[in-house]
C-alpha cells in the first residue's frame, strides 16, 4: 500500500467511523469448486424460450452448493450458465443473507455477475452501491457506494462513508476511492483513499477528556498490519502506535507490537509495549508525593511484556512483565489498572495438565527496585491429584515444588532510606498425603487422613529465647546460624459429614434444600523447626503445630429449570475452635459464613464474614449484592470491612430511561475516615449503530494526616462508538451489560 493510502485510510478512520470487530464476511457468488455442482430450480410455472433460455416466475428458489436465490421471476441458460433473476431479489450465501436487489445478472459457470442497486450485508457492515461487478477472481468492483452499520433506509442513516467507487474481497476487505464520511446527513471532510479489513481494526482511535491533574488531553492511537501470516484464524503481526498530549503534563508517545496466532483463547497471543512520558509536572506538592520515598523524574516510561500460549490442549505458557521508571506511574496514568493490581507482575510460567497429575515450571523475577518481591529464578512443582492406590479403600495425593528463592525490599534509591537485606537461600517442600474413605450406618461419610510435610532449607536458624515470630523478624546473626535443615511436619486427622434434604414446593415450583454437617478435626505435632527459625517468604515458612477442630454446616437450594438443576443458594456456615494453637493456648477462635445466594435471574448476593470470638468483634465482612430488572436498570453494591482498618462502601446505579437515553451514578465512601473518596458517572445517547456517552468523575479533597490539605479532582471524558462493534467503556462497578 503506498503511504499516500495508509495516510488517507488512517485519517478516515480517525473520525471514529466503523469500529472494530471481527466480521464474517459474506461471500457472493459460488466459488469455482461450487460452479461445477449442479443447478436446481423451482418455480410455480416454466416457459421454453429460443437459444436455451428457460423462464421461471411465481416462488422461484435456485440452489447451486452453499448459494441460493429467490426471486419473482428468473431467466435461466443451463447452456451458457447466464441468470437473470428479477422482483425481490434475495442471494443467500452459507446461510446468510448477503444481497437483496430490484434485478441480479450473474454466470454461475464463469463467475462474472452483475447487480444495480446492490444491499449487501458483509458481517455488522451493510455495503449499498449503485452497480456491482463480480470478476473472475471474486474481487467486485461497485460504483457510487456506500458503507455504513446504520439499519435505516438509505437517504435516512445516522452515518455513513460514501464513494464513488469500490472494490471488495470477501472476508478481506472493502476500499473506496473519493470517500466522504456523512454524519446525520451532512459531509464533513474528504479523503482520496479509504480502506477496511474484515477481519481486524486498523486506523485511529481517539478518546479526548479533562482531568484536573492532567488537563484537557487526547489520546490517539494508530493500529496496522506489519505482517499477515494468513490461516483461518488471520494471524497477523499488528503495529499499535501512541500518540498522546496533556495540557498540564505534556506529550507522551508509545509503540505495541501485538501478535495473535490460532483461534481466541487458544493459540498463541501477545504484546510488548514501550510507553515514554515527558512530563511537565512530576513533583507537584498536591499529589501525596513523598520526597524522603522517592524524587520522580520528568522523564517517564512504561515498559510491558504480556504473551500467552496454548502449546496444546495440556500445555499452557504465560509471561507477565513490566518495567517502570517509577512507582507512582501507575497511579497517575493508568489508574483502573492501578485499582486492580497496585504492584505488576514479573513472572514466565509453564504449566502441563495430565488426567491425574500435573507440572510446571515457574520464574518469578522482581523488575522494578522499589517493591517488595520474593524472586523464585526458579521454581519447578508437581501435583498428584487424589486418585486411588491400585483399586484399593485407599486415596493417595501430592504437592511438591522447589527451587532457587529470595526475598528483596524495596530500595527508591534514596540514600536517606535503610533498606533491609535481602535474602535467598534453597527450598524443597513436598506434601504427601494418604486417605481412607468410609461410609458407616449407610449414610455417614468418615475420611481419615495421615499427612507428611516436608520442607528443606538451606539455611536455618538456632532459636534464640528472645526472638519473635513476627513475619519481619528474621534472625539473621551469624551466631544464630545453624546450616541446611529438613523441617518434618506430620498432620492427621479425620472429617466427617453427611447429607440431608428436603423437598418443598412455592409458587415457581419444586425445590430441594440440601444440608450437609460436617466436623474436620486436624492436629499437626510441633515439627522439628518452628517459624522463627525460617527464614520468610510465604505462607509455607509460617507453618506450625496446629490442633484445633472446624465445624460447621454446608446448604444448597437447589431448583430443577429445564434439563438444568440450578443452584440458588450455596452457603457455608462455620466455626473453629483452637485445642491448642501454636502459643499453646486454647480459645474459640472463629464464626465465619461464606455464601453465594441467586434466587433469580435478576438477583446476585454474596456475603463472606468471620467473627473473632476471642476479642467479641468481627474480623471481616465482605457483602456483593447486584440486582436487574429485564436491562431497563441495574444496581451494584459492595462494603468491605474491616476493624481500626476500612469500612469501604461503593455503590452504582444505570438506569435505561428509553432506547436512546441511559444514565449512571458510582459512589465511592469510606467510612473509617468519613470520606467520600469519589462521585462518579455517565450520560449515554444510543442510536441504533452508535453510542455516545459523557463520563465524569469527582474525587473530593481532604486534610491529611500530616495537617495538610489535599486539592479536589476532577476528570471528564467523551465516548463514541459503533455498537456493532466493540469498543464501550467499562464501567467500574457495573452496568446494562449489552451497552
Amino acid at each position: 500500500m503506498t503511504p499516500w493510502k495508509t495516510l488517507a485510510r488512517s485519517l478516515c478512520l480517525a473520525v471514529g467511523l466503523l469500529q472494530a470487530g471481527a466480521l464474517a464476511a459474506a461471500d457472493l457468488m459460488p466459488t469455482a469448486r461450487e460452479r461445477e455442482q449442479p443447478i436446481d430450480i423451482e418455480a410455480d410455472s416454466f416457459s421454453a424460450e429460443r437459444e436455451g433460455w428457460v423462464a421461471a416466475a411465481g416462488g422461484v428458489r435456485i440452489r447451486q452448493g452453499d448459494t441460493q436465490v429467490t426471486a419473482d421471476r428468473v431467466r435461466v441458460n443451463k447452456q451458457t450458465g447466464e441468470i437473470v433473476a428479477e422482483g425481490n431479489v434475495v442471494l443467500i450465501r452459507r446461510g446468510q443473507a448477503a444481497t437483496r436487489t430490484e434485478r441480479l445478472v450473474y454466470n454461475y459457470k464463469t463467475g462474472r455477475g452483475l447487480t444495480p442497486e446492490i444491499d449487501l450485508q458483509v458481517g455488522p457492515l451493510r455495503i449499498l452501491a449503485r452497480d456491482a461487478v463480480r470478476e473472475a477472481d471474486e474481487t467486485y468492483s461497485l460504483q457510487e457506494t456506500i458503507v455504513t452499520t446504520c439499519t435505516n433506509a438509505p437517504g435516512h442513516q445516522h452515518y455513513h462513508l460514501r464513494g464513488r467507487s469500490a472494490t471488495m474481497r470477501p472476508n478481506e476487505y472493502v476500499a473506496l476511492s473519493g470517500a466522504t464520511p456523512c454524519f446525520m446527513g451532512v459531509p464533513f471532510f474528504y479523503f482520496p483513499y479509504w480502506r477496511r479489513e474484515f477481519d481486524e481494526h486498523y486506523g485511529w482511535r481517539f478518546e479526548p477528556g479533562y482531568e484536573s491533574d492532567l488537563g484537557a488531553y487526547l489520546l490517539s492511537t494508530y493500529q496496522f498490519q506489519l505482517i499477515d501470516f494468513g490461516g483461518e484464524n488471520n494471524n497477523s503481526l499488528d503495529s499499535r502506535s501512541h500518540f498522546d498530549y496533556r495540557t498540564e503534563r505534556g506529550w507522551a508517545l508509545g509503540q505495541d507490537l501485538v501478535w495473535y496466532g490460532g483461534p481466541a483463547g487458544a493459540g498463541h497471543q501477545g504484546f510488548i509495549s514501550g510507553y515514554s512520558i515527558m512530563d511537565d509536572k512530576p513533583m507537584d506538592p498536591d499529589w501525596d508525593r513523598d520526597p524522603r520515598r522517592e524524587v520522580v523524574e520528568d522523564s517517564r516510561y512504561r515498559v510491558t511484556l504480556r504473551h500467552d500460549s496454548h502449546l496444546s490442549p495440556r500445555d499452557f505458557l504465560t509471561v507477565r512483565s513490566s518495567y517502570l521508571s517509577d512507582s507512582y506511574l501507575l497511579e497517575d496514568f493508568y489508574e483502573d489498572e492501578y485499582r486492580d493490581l497496585i504492584q505488576p507482575e514479573s513472572y514466565a510460567a509453564y504449566s502441563h495438565a495430565e488426567n491425574g497429575f500435573a507440572f510446571g515450571l515457574n520464574v518469578y523475577q522482581r523488575a522494578n527496585d522499589f517493591y517488595d518481591a520474593v524472586n523464585r529464578v526458579p521454581e519447578a512443582w508437581f501435583d498428584v491429584m487424589r486418585t486411588s492406590i491400585a483399586g484399593s479403600r485407599f486415596y493417595y495425593e501430592s504437592q511438591s515444588s522447589g527451587g532457587w528463592l529470595e526475598r528483596e525490599f524495596a530500595d527508591y534509591g534514596n540514600p536517606s532510606n535503610t533498606v533491609a537485606e535481602a535474602y535467598d537461600t534453597l527450598r524443597f517442600d513436598t506434601r504427601q498425603a494418604i486417605y481412607m474413605p468410609n461410609t458407616l450406618f449407610g449414610f455417614l461419610s468418615v475420611v481419615p487422613r495421615a499427612v507428611y510435610r516436608g520442607t528443606y532449607y538451606g539455611d536455618t536458624f538456632l532459636d534464640p529465647a528472645d526472638a519473635t515470630a513476627s513475619t519481619n523478624a528474621v534472625p539473621r546473626s551469624p551466631e544464630l546460624a545453624d546450616g541446611a535443615g529438613l523441617r518434618n511436619l506430620f498432620e492427621f486427622g479425620v472429617e466427617s459429614s453427611f447429607k440431608a434434604y428436603g423437598l418443598y414446593e412455592d409458587q415457581a415450583g419444586r425445590f430441594r434444600h440440601v444440608v450437609e454437617p460436617y466436623i474436620n478435626y486436624t492436629f499437626v505435632p510441633e515439627p522439628n523447626l518452628r517459624p522463627v527459625q525460617l527464614l520468610r517468604f510465604d505462607a509455607v515458612d509460617e507453618l506450625d503445630k496446629e490442633h484445633h477442630v472446624r465445624f460447621g454446616t454446608r446448604h444448597q437450594i437447589q431448583r430443577r429449570i429445564g434439563d438444568e438443576v440450578r443452584v440458588l443458594l450455596d452457603a457455608d456456615l462455620f466455626g473453629v475452635y483452637d485445642i491448642e494453637d501454636a502459643n499453646d493456648e486454647s480459645r474459640f477462635r472463629h464464626i465465619g459464613i461464606k455464601s453465594r445466594y441467586r434466587p433469580a435471574d435478576g438477583i446476585r448476593f454474596q456475603l463472606d464474614g468471620l467473627y473473632d470470638v476471642e476479642e467479641s468483634e468481627v474480623e471481616e465482612v465482605n457483602v456483593w449484592a447486584t440486582l436487574w430488572n429485564n436491562e431497563l436498570w441495574e444496581a451494584a453494591g459492595e462494603m468491605f470491612y474491616r476493624p481500626d482498618e476500612s469500612t469501604l462502601l461503593a455503590g452504582s446505579l444505570t438506569f435505561a430511561l428509553s432506547d436512546h437515553w441511559t444514565v449512571n451514578v458510582y459512589s465511592r465512601y469510606e467510612a473509617e475516615t468519613s470520606r467520600l473518596e469519589e462521585q462518579a458517572g455517565y450520560i449515554q445517547y444510543n442510536l441504533d449503530c452508535i453510542s455516545f456517552r459523557l463520563r465524569g468523575s469527582f474525587y473530593p479533597g481532604f486534610t491529611r494526616d500530616d495537617g495538610t490539605e489535599r486539592e479536589a479532582k476532577y476528570k471528564v471524558g467523551f465516548y463514541a462508538w459503533l455498537r456493532a462493534f466493540p469498543g464501550a467503556p467499562r464501567n467500574r462497578l457495573a452496568g446494562l451489560r449489552d451497552l
